[in-house]
């Protein structure tokens, strides 16, 4: 049943013809398809449902995000009167409208991603039926976006988006050249062009709409349904959207990133919200940072006195942001660490200074699993700049995978400046740098009884190590210290060949990571390792077969025979760490 609601003073939104339920048994209304009721204040209309239409809009319902596992209600709220946003903002995640029938509609940039990287985003609604949606629905108003204004399926309207004439996907459609390893997968059956969101661009007067899929038909403004991306509405709102934005009462900088609370002071056992942005070389804010171990950023929260340890994940939120709620457990000065990959970009770590006021207490033990006994071994003296092997053993091989890998090692120095983020390796049963060694991705079975991993320290010092694993659905964190003398011997001075290709192996990565050769000629890089924090033990190029070690301050040759037109990838041992060489 359509239903006409109308509300003084307001715009089409309250005239829409709403798919209004005909349910009247209160429990069956509950979980009746179409809408349930439409209401309205000064400023809002809210319409709620329970998500389901016996009307279906096929593959533009499409929802990665999150499919019910039961009832659920619904209430969408829009502004009464829409109005154009000054600055537009990206439009979210999961739900960024409705429909007249009181279905969601969702965000054509899925949660699938290419390796999970969170960069190149599966197109949702091709994906879901495998073809495009075609315009055939025919109605003045079809849904509204979160912004209030209208969407409307009218035939011949045509999306400004296209198709990038790419044959790689090295670069997003921003301009942003991507590192090595952040590229996305050549174009091929598996992953022709448009599979991704990523692979179209927005050419102004190519199509009838603007950057928000919309136009102003007789001076009113309205999203259109087309049969190409973006679909419904574009990846910005043209309105101004009701979304819930986290408070701003304080704001740090560090770097291009902003840590911001939502209170001006900070004090013990009161939850407080962090959310941090992070900018660009141009200053604007990046929407997608790359995942890595299942998360855009690893947010560590350590007191100064190396007594407390958090280790949590801020997720999206409106304003292209990530968010977390914490709550210190006593009052003190804190470093907060941001350990994130922004596309284009090394791995960096952002450092913020907190103060939790108030008398500091008694430290908070980390969670513990007493049946679980963590032995610990390490040199007996370990130097600066020096490749540092240790290794953890368990009596229990029941851990759970958590955040891909079977544990996670943090170390921060006494001083706070030196922050390293280490994983297990695999694939040897004793530690062989000549072994292949990437960073381990936990797998179905039993869990090592001895987990192992290499690390490096830049300078000497003391320093704290909190070494972390799941079992039973809890994450227990062991606490170690390490002191780090001197170098016994000095790093010595590298000194490359004047016809060599010169490679830099940091805690950045290579730099430079992209190398262009001529083809049918051989060729010749020379690799320096300047410190020992890094996971740049040895490079590794795959399809040559090739591994050489890299001692830190040495200079290594690489030899490469003549090779054909082609791309040949290189990384370091561990895998974090890509390169690419273009052979044109």
């Amino acid at each position: 049943m359509k239903i006409l609601a109308a509300f003084f003073g307001c715009s089409a939104l309250c005239f829409a013809q709403w798919e209004m339920t005909t349910a009247t048994n209160p429990a069956v209304r509950a979980i009746a398809p179409d809408v349930h009721s439409v209401n309205a204040d000064d400023r809002f209309v809210y319409v709620e449902s329970a998500g389901l239409s016996l009307h279906s809009f096929g593959a533009l319902e499409a929802n990665q995000y999150d499919p019910p596992l039961g009832p659920r209600t619904l209430t969408f709220r829009l502004p009464r009167v829409p109005r154009k946003a000054e600055k537009p903002v990206s439009a979210p995640p999961g739900i960024v409208g409705v429909f007249v029938t009181g279905v969601p509609i969702y965000n054509p940039i899925g949660t699938n991603s290419y390796q999970n990287q969170n960069l190149w985003h599966q197109d949702a609604v091709a994906a879901s039926q495998g073809q495009k949606p075609e315009a055939g629905f025919r109605s003045s108003v079809i849904g509204f976006a979160l912004d209030g204004y209208p969407i409307r399926a009218v035939a011949g309207m045509r999306s400004s988006y296209r198709l990038r004439q790419i044959t790689k996907r090295t670069q997003l459609p921003d301009g942003t050249v991507l590192t090595p390893g952040q590229e996305g997968p050549d174009l091929g059956p598996g992953f022709p062009l448009g599979y991704f969101a990523e692979d179209y661009e927005y050419v102004p007067g190519s199509g009838d709409l603007d950057q928000f899929n919309g136009a102003a038909v007789n001076g009113e403004y309205s999203y259109y349904m087309t049969s190409t991306w973006p679909y419904l509405v574009g990846s910005r709102y043209y309105g101004e959207a009701p979304l819930d934005y986290p408070k701003r009462s304080a704001v740090l900088q560090s770097g291009r990133v902003e840590l911001a609370t939502d209170v001006l002071q900070i004090e013990p056992n009161r939850p407080v919200r962090l959310t941090l942005t992070f900018r660009n070389l141009q200053n604007e804010p990046i929407r997608f940072l790359e995942q890595v171990h299942e998360k855009p950023v690893h947010l560590i929260v350590v007191s100064k006195d190396l007594a407390e340890f958090e280790h949590i994940h801020p997720e999206p939120v409106p304003g292209d942001a990530l968010s977390v709620t914490h709550t210190f457990a006593r009052a003190g000065e804190y470093w907060v660490y941001a350990d994130y990959t922004a596309p284009g970009e090394p791995p960096a770590v952002a450092r913020f200074e907190l103060k939790v006021a108030g008398e500091p207490g008694k430290p908070v033990p980390p969670p513990c699993d007493p049946e679980v006994k963590v032995g610990f071994d390490a040199p007996l003296q370990i130097e600066a700049n020096r490749d540092v092997p240790l290794s953890f053993t368990l009596n229990q091989t029941d851990l759970e995978p958590w955040l891909g890998a079977w544990a996670h090692i943090m170390i921060v120095s006494a001083d706070g400046k030196e922050f390293i983020h280490a994983h297990p390796l695999e694939g040897a049963a004793a530690f062989d740098p000549l072994a292949p060694h990437t960073h381990a991705a936990a797998t179905p079975g039993p869990s090592p009884s001895t987990i192992r991993t290499q690390i490096g320290f830049k300078a000497p010092g003391s320093y704290k190590l909190w070494f972390q694993f799941k079992r039973n659905g809890g994450v227990t964190t062991v606490p170690w210290v390490l002191n780090v003398r001197e170098s016994s011997q000095p790093v010595p001075v590298a000194d490359a060949p004047s016809d060599a290709i010169k490679v830099t192996v940091s805690h950045s990565g290579f730099t430079p990571g992209r190398i262009e050769i001529p083809a049918g000629k051989p060729a010749r890089l020379a690799f320096t390792r300047v410190d020992a924090q890094n996971c740049g033990s040895e490079v590794v190029f795959p399809a040559l077969k090739l591994r050489k070690l890299l001692p830190v301050g040495e200079t290594v040759i690489v030899e490469l025979p003549a090779q054909a037109a082609g791309q040949l990838s290189f990384a370091c041992g561990m895998g974090m760490y890509k390169g690419a060489i273009v052979i044109r």
